[in-house]
């Protein structure tokens, strides 16, 4: 979710206001473990174990009087991403809470990279008396990186009672409040998100279903998913963009199920254990296909965003018991993302960095539909199924060596090299089939 940059006088002013405090720390922002392999023929398992955080802020005071709550936030760098909405009440007295209507990215600010939030508060649902006028209700702002790691300052103003007044409707009984946090002028928060590029970019290769897992909460560190119980620590969503998207022009394009039960921020994104590889989990499980003729394109790089979007300050209970208000502050909950990309034709591995004059090591696999009908299955290629291995020049792709595939679709290549060289594997496809083309890998030529 990239932004156009704004005026360099704006950046280089909101810039130096943010630059005194340092930005998030290295356990926090750290590149995520990941790997990949494939098991099934033409589908690339991508398997990535990070973190992701949420700020909660509690509104400093109740609101006790009908009127606007505004919340503005800033954050550097500009080509980062924060969004941020509101939680208010559901009922007098109730631990329960929901997205205030209306203030989920609801506005982007002029002068400097940031969201604002405008909520017309329609009601005080607490009136119990209380010496300064009404008790009032709890609001909640929620601070959310979408991209790598931002520097972020929270501020605006809330409608509250004159002291001494009960009419929670008059103008004459209404003031303001102004909040910030940081308090301190030009200090600020620290806050992390899923970065652009690596693992987080995916790029299938061939007409198929991309299949997007996300399991929490995990210990990214140690590589294990929690055991599933009926007292769900947090909620994710995730998502995946395709190129060049800005978040000004259209909806965004959602990678998980219709049904509303996966996104339903009301019901606090709660899901149930369910059964998959043979195990409890929690967590989310969407899907989307890749089509020549369809929204999702082969060959094009789309961007995964798994997104923390609350912890609860107490555990459930028994499902479906409400676990009370959200936790607040910083909060780091670790996952593990599981990616299914279509790629029939697999450049595994290219020798990254070889001498001049050496030979370089490609390999890779090809898997091949078993009939020439839409949706057939894929299989690994028959062995002797010869694969072209190409190499850039200029603008052209031009022939390297020819190789032939044995067990499972496999195939290895050597090739001599004497400057650095962009790498991929082409398949010319057959009857109703079509050309199947690997992802382009460099070698980098170190002289003598």
């Amino acid at each position: 979710m990239r932004k156009a940059l704004i005026g360099a006088l704006a950046l280089g002013m909101f810039v130096a206001w943010l630059g005194v405090v340092a930005g998030p720390s290295a356990a926090a922002t750290a590149v995520p473990s990941w790997s990949e392999r494939q098991t099934v023929p033409g589908l690339t398992e991508r398997t990535i174990w990070g973190r992701d955080q949420v700020y909660v802020y509690r509104l400093p005071r109740n609101v006790t009087h009908t009127g606007n709550i505004h919340v503005e936030l800033t954050y550097a760098p500009a080509d980062g991403d924060c969004f941020l909405y509101l939680l208010g009440p559901v009922a007098k007295g109730s631990q329960e809470w929901q997205v205030c209507p209306g203030t989920y990215s609801q506005g982007f600010l002029s002068l400097w990279p940031g969201q604002v939030v405008d909520y017309s508060v329609p009601g005080v649902l607490d009136q119990d008396a209380v010496d300064e006028g009404v008790l009032g209700d709890a609001y909640y702002v929620v601070v959310q990186a979408a991209s790598a790691a931002s520097r972020f300052r929270l501020s605006g103003y809330l409608p509250r009672m004159k002291a001494g007044y009960t009419d929670t409707t008059s103008v004459d009984s209404f003031t303001r409040f102004r909040f910030a946090t940081p308090a301190a002028a030009g200090k600020s928060l620290s806050i992390a998100g899923a970065p652009f590029g690596g693992p987080f970019d995916l790029t299938p290769t061939s007409q198929g279903q991309v299949e997007c897992r996300l399991h929490y909460p995990a210990n990214a560190g140690q590589r294990t998913v929690d055991t599933a119980s009926a007292s769900q620590k947090a909620s994710f969503e995730q998502y995946v963009y395709p190129p060049l998207w800005e978040p000004e022009s259209d909806a965004i394009p959602v990678s998980q199920p219709t049904d509303p039960s996966h996104w339903d921020l009301y019901d606090l994104n709660r899901h149930a254990a369910a059964p998959l590889a043979g195990a409890d989990w929690y967590g989310l499980q969407g899907a989307f296909a890749v089509q020549a003729a369809g929204p999702w394109l082969p060959r094009q790089t789309y961007h995964y965003v798994p997104v923390l979007w609350l912890a609860a300050a107490q555990p459930y209970a028994v499902a479906p018991a409400q676990p009370g208000p959200p936790a607040t502050g910083l909060r780091t909950v670790g996952y593990k993302a599981t990616l299914l990309i279509p790629q029939n034709l697999r450049l595994a591995a290219a020798t990254p960095r070889v001498r001049w004059g050496r030979a370089v090591t490609l390999k890779g696999s090809l898997a091949v539909p078993s009939a020439a009908t839409p949706g057939a299955a894929v299989v690994w290629a028959p062995p002797g199924t010869p694969v072209t291995v190409q190499r850039k020049a200029g603008a052209r792709w031009v022939k390297a060596k020819i190789v032939k595939t044995g067990v499972k679709g496999s195939w290895r290549a050597s090739i001599r090299v004497r400057g650095t060289t962009q790498w991929r594997a082409w398949w010319p496809g057959g009857a109703g089939v079509p050309a199947e083309y690997s992802l382009i890998k460099r070698t980098v030529v170190r002289p003598l």
